[in-house]
C-alpha cells in the first residue's frame, strides 16, 4: 500500500507540473501585443514603424506592413512564445517629427503608447542628375530615403542593417532637374539630439520595374559618408548627383527597409 501511496503521489505531481506548464506556455502566447495608437491628423498608410526587442530569446528587430483606416499599430510582445522584455521603436509620419518609444521593462508598463505629431517643417529641395550616355534613356524616378544611421545607439545595437525610411519620390526632366519638397530635419527633435547622424539616399529607379538604374552620390556637398547627403540647415541652389561608384546596375531590389506582416 505504502509503494501505491507514492506511486499515486509522483502521477499526481507529473500531471500538476505539466499542467503548471501548459498554463505558463499558454500564458506567453496569450501576452498581449503593444499598441502604438495614432492622433487622428496621421494617415495610417503613410506611417513606417521600425522596431527593436529583447528578451530571453536575444534580440530581433522589424517593421510593420503600413495599411489605410487605421487607427493604431500593434507589435507582437512574445518570440517563439518567449516574452519580450525591452521595446524601442522608431516612427516616422509625413509632416511629423520622428516619434521614439524606448519601453525598458514591459512587465512593468502599459502596453500601449498614444503618439502626437509635432510640426515637422518641410523645406524646398533642387537637384540635377548627371547620368552617363548609355542610362539616360531609361525612363526612371528618384527615391530620396532618410538614413537613420542614430538608430544603431537608440536600439542598442553595433550591426545591421540601416534604419531608413522612404520620404518622397521625384520625376526629374530630360536635363534630370528635379525638384521636391523635403522634411527639414534640421527641426526634428530626434535628428539633432543625434548631433544629425542621419543623412539623405538618392537612388534612381526605373520606372516599371523598380531596378536601380544607379546610386546617386552628390558632387557639390560633402559629408562623412559621399554616398548620402548630409543633413544641413542649408544647400546649394541646385545640388549635382552621379552615379557612385559601387552603383548596382540592373538590380532588383524594393525601398530600403521593406516593411512586412
Amino acid at each position: 500500500m505504502r509503494h501505491f501511496a507514492i506511486h499515486a503521489l509522483s502521477v499526481s505531481v507529473l500531471v500538476g507540473l505539466l499542467f503548471f506548464s501548459v498554463k505558463a506556455g499558454r500564458g506567453q502566447d496569450e501576452t498581449p501585443p503593444f499598441e502604438i495608437r495614432l492622433p487622428s491628423e496621421i494617415r495610417s498608410e503613410q506611417v513606417q514603424v521600425r522596431y527593436f526587442l529583447t528578451g530571453p530569446f536575444g534580440g530581433n528587430g522589424g517593421s510593420l506592413k503600413a495599411e489605410p483606416e487605421r487607427n493604431s499599430y500593434l507589435i507582437e510582445t512574445s518570440v517563439n512564445h518567449k516574452a519580450v522584455e525591452t521595446l524601442r521603436v522608431i516612427l516616422y509620419a509625413p509632416g511629423c517629427q520622428i516619434v521614439t518609444l524606448s519601453i525598458d521593462s514591459l512587465y512593468e508598463a502599459e502596453k500601449g503608447a498614444d503618439v502626437t505629431c509635432e510640426d515637422l517643417p518641410p523645406m524646398s529641395f533642387n537637384g540635377r542628375v548627371a547620368l552617363p550616355e548609355a542610362l539616360r534613356g531609361r525612363p526612371y524616378e528618384i527615391e530620396i530615403t532618410y538614413m537613420a544611421y542614430w538608430a544603431h545607439s537608440f536600439f542598442h545595437i553595433t550591426d545591421g542593417q540601416v534604419t531608413s525610411f522612404v520620404l518622397a519620390r521625384a520625376a526629374p526632366d530630360e536635363s534630370g532637374a528635379f525638384h521636391v519638397e523635403l522634411p527639414n530635419f534640421n527641426k526634428d527633435r530626434e535628428t539633432v539630439s543625434y548631433r544629425r547622424a542621419a543623412g539623405l539616399q538618392f537612388i534612381a529607379r526605373e520606372f516599371d520595374t523598380g531596378n536601380i538604374v544607379a546610386l546617386l552620390a552628390p558632387v557639390n556637398v560633402q559629408g562623412n559618408d559621399p554616398s548620402t547627403l548630409p543633413i544641413k540647415p542649408k544647400y546649394p541652389a541646385e545640388v549635382i548627383f552621379k552615379p557612385a561608384p559601387e552603383s548596382p546596375q540592373n538590380q532588383n531590389a524594393g525601398p530600403a527597409g521593406k516593411d512586412a506582416h
